[in-house]
This record gives C-alpha cells, sequence and structure tokens, in this order.
C-alpha cells in the first residue's frame, strides 16, 4: 500500500532526473522511521511504500509498484532481512533499481542487522559501500554504526528503532536527501523543522505501524516472563 504525501500531477515531462519528488521503499524499520521523514523534508513530495519482514527482492519490487518518472530521489531502505550469507543478493537489487532510475540520485542505509550462522552484516554493508563509490552521487546514512554506537535508539529486540531511534534513523535519512538534491543542483524547498510537533501517521501505513509496536511489545514480555520461569 502506498501512503502518498503532497504529490501532484507534472505539468510537464518528468525531467532526466525528475521533478523533485521522493520515493521512499522499505521494511520495518522504514515502517517506523517514514513517519517522521514529512517534518525534516518539509515541502518535499514524499511517498512511502513499506512493509515489515520484507527483503531486498520484495523492496524491489514495492519500488517497481511505486516508482514515477517525476520522482528525483530513491530511498532504498532495503538489506535488513536479506540472509547475510549473501550479500550479493541486495548487491543485485541495487544495481537493478539503479538501471532503472538513470540519472536519479539513491539514499541507501547502511544495515544493522542480526548475525545468521555466525555471519554479520559486514558483507551486505560492503555492497553498499560499493555501490556508492560505482555510482556517483549515492548517498548513505550510517545506521548501523548509530545503532552500535547508541544502543539506547533500539527496542529490547536489538533491531527495531524506538521512537525516539526513528526520530534520529528519519534525521539521517532526510540529510541523505537534502544530500541528493545538491548533487543534482536542487536546493530542497524549506529547511528541516527540527522541533516540528509530531506527525501521526495516516492510513494502512498506521496500522501496520501500530502493529509492529504491538508484536515487538508482546516479544519484549515473553522474553521478560521467560527469564522468570
Amino acid at each position: 500500500m502506498t501512503i502518498a504525501v503532497l504529490l501532484g500531477a507534472p505539468t510537464a515531462p518528468a525531467r532526466a532526473t525528475g521533478d523533485g519528488g521522493v520515493l521512499v521503499v522499505g521494511d520495518s524499520l522504514e515502517v517506523l522511521t517514514s513517519p517522521y521523514l514529512k517534518r525534516y523534508l518539509p515541502g518535499v513530495p514524499l511517498t512511502v511504500n513499506a512493509e515489515g519482514g520484507y527483503n531486498s527482492y520484495q523492496i524491489r519490487e514495492l519500488f517497481e509498484e511505486s516508482y514515477d518518472p517525476s520522482q528525483s530521489v530513491i530511498v532504498f531502505d532495503a538489506g535488513t532481512n536479506d540472509n547475510p550469507e549473501y550479500p550479493q543478493i541486495l548487491a543485485g537489487n541495487l544495481a537493478a533499481v539503479a538501471a532503472t532510475i538513470g540519472e536519479r540520485c539513491m539514499v541507501v542505509p547502511t544495515i544493522h542487522g542480526f548475525t545468521v550462522n555466525g555471519v554479520d552484516n559486514t558483507g551486505k554493508n560492503r555492497a553498499v559501500e560499493a555501490f556508492a563509490a560505482s555510482r556517483p552521487g549515492t548517498q548513505v546514512p550510517d545506521w548501523a554504526r548509530a545503532a552500535e554506537a547508541r544502543p539506547e535508539l533500539l527496542e529490547a529486540d536489538g533491531l527495531h528503532p524506538n521512537p525516539e531511534g526513528a526520530d534520529y534513523r528519519a534525521r539521517l535519512i532526510a540529510r541523505g536527501v537534502r544530500g541528493c538534491f545538491a548533487f543534482l543542483g536542487r536546493g530542497s524547498a524549506k529547511p528541516a523543522l527540527e522541533s516540528a510537533p509530531h506527525l501521526a501517521p495516516v492510513g494502512r501505513l498506521a496500522e501496520r505501524q501500530g502493529s509492529l509496536l504491538r508484536s515487538v511489545g508482546l516479544a519484549i514480555l515473553l522474553t521478560m516472563v521467560g527469564s522468570y520461569a
């Protein structure tokens, strides 16, 4: 389900780098992050399509559902749910998105995720770094470093951002979007409003966010109960 904010049909064909819109696709981390994004990107046409539990293949499908040539910046917030033993999967999906969008700019956050079979997320983050190095202008908000340096930004599961973390994560991503605008020579519409009031999520995105938060809370409760058994 796509949540569109301030969308309007362009009055003329989109330029080679779009008309200033931003598309954000991602997984549960983006479901939690995206409600905070609008306050840091005021006046920017923003489309969000995010689903909890999605891997980078599925997030690429969300991109294909929602991409419009009027969009100038693509936030591809993926990889957390990919198997870290196969970073080439994320690399391939990043390359496929880049092949579709031409000269448009991408924002690709680094990944903080679980270790699987003794393999951590180093390979996936190297794939992100290599992709950025091969594509001028690509912005890489370092969520992995932030999550490791500031564990208080995470829920007790060690994976999902809490409200403070989601807000911080939104700032990182918004900074990347503004970096893309600078690279494309399009100044962002307005400066970020650091003290803006909380913007409640709407529609299906709000339902998914609430469901995810309830699930995380239940998992934490069950862990606590189990520890006393």
